[in-house]
């Protein structure tokens, strides 16, 4: 096998590494589209590892954000929580045009470059337009103020890490938004954001969630108790106008 072809396998598996999450039985993803609908992705059903539950993100939308939230499966009170979380979704959207610059660069100019005898035609042009693109989108990071919350290291070291390895450059809106700490419960979030099935899916998965966790709680009455009057006020939890 050439190097090139470890080269470009390498950087396919790091980067559906990247798009790739182990979740707890209480958290959940939602992610937003170009159209602004949100939606949840399910996780692979069945597939656990290490008592979580693996959910790959798609793969061709690295410009869709992500975000990961969970719920205390001791409360599900509608408290007064921040809710601005979903807002920056959109300031993340703007660095969309970068990064899918970035990925047709990584793994479609680049691959042509390195095998075809085009050689050097696409492969010169392909690096300088992916390095370009990640800087830019990190330029635009920077002057937006999207990481300045985190301090100047975060930044430092979330640069570094884009640069050093591409793949994750090109995965940059979903790692801004999956490093976000959210305190929305996600049912709440769910009736908030989603709409008609996609919202029906998410309750449904909650209250399988609950369902293991009500199994698993079955030999402490006070523990059960509060866990069924969770799982009523979820199957009562309708979305908000």
């Amino acid at each position: 096998m050439s190097y090139e072809i470890e080269l470009l396998g390498l950087a396919v598996i790091f980067y559906l590494y990247d798009s790739s999450l182990l979740l707890y039985s209480n958290e959940g993803i939602l992610t937003i589209d170009g159209a602004r609908r949100w939606s949840a992705p399910p996780g692979w059903a069945g597939l656990i590892l290490a008592g979580r539950r693996l959910c790959m993100l798609n793969p061709f939308t690295p410009h869709h954000p992500a975000f990961r939230l969970r719920w205390n499966f001791d409360t599900l009170e509608p408290a007064i929580v921040d809710m601005s979380w979903s807002a920056r979704a959109q300031e993340l959207k703007a660095l969309a045009p970068l990064t899918l610059t970035a990925g047709v660069a990584l793994f479609v100019l680049l691959p042509v470059g390195l095998l075809s005898p085009l050689g050097a035609l696409f492969v010169v042009p392909a690096v300088i337009l992916l390095y370009a693109s990640i800087g830019t989108a990190l330029f635009q990071l920077h002057r937006r103020k999207m990481l300045a919350s985190a301090g100047r290291k975060r930044f430092i070291g979330f640069a570094f890490e884009c640069l050093a390895c591409p793949p994750f450059g090109v995965n940059m809106i979903r790692r801004l938004g999956l490093a976000e700490r959210i305190m929305e419960p996600l049912p709440l979030a769910g009736a908030r954001l989603l709409v008609g099935e996609r919202w029906r899916g998410l309750r449904d998965q909650c209250i399988l969630r609950l369902d293991d966790a009500l199994q698993v709680a079955a030999d402490n009455p006070n523990e059960l108790r509060a866990l069924e009057a969770q799982r009523e006020r979820l199957e009562a939890l309708n979305q908000r106008p």
